[in-house]
């Protein structure tokens, strides 16, 4: 399955995964989690529970996550952390 509206932000220090693209996903067991998410504009949220081992395919290549599952749509359905860049084993260049 292809999950549209995908970024990966390197400065990012979880992945998430909107509820809406969660429930597309089957709604599959969640893990119960107790930490809330702190926003840039210092808003808080409440995650739902992590979805572990999402299956992420880029390239080819597969790698397992771990995406904390927030509720309400969002601007984008999946946000990739700098943890997606190390299990994809590249190196993030900062010349731009």
């Amino acid at each position: 399955m292809t999950i549209s509206d995908t970024i990966i932000d390197e400065g990012a220090s979880v992945g998430i995964l909107s509820s809406t693209a969660w429930q597309v996903l089957g709604s599959t067991s969640l893990v119960p989690i107790t930490q809330n998410l702190l926003a840039f504009n210092k808003g808080t949220s409440q995650p739902l529970g992590i979805l572990p081992k999402l299956p992420i395919n880029l390239g080819g290549k597969i790698v397992y996550l771990n995406s904390m599952v927030v509720p309400g749509p969002l601007d984008y359905n999946l946000i990739l952390g700098c943890h997606y860049v190390y299990d994809m084993g590249v190196i993030v260049s900062t010349f731009f």
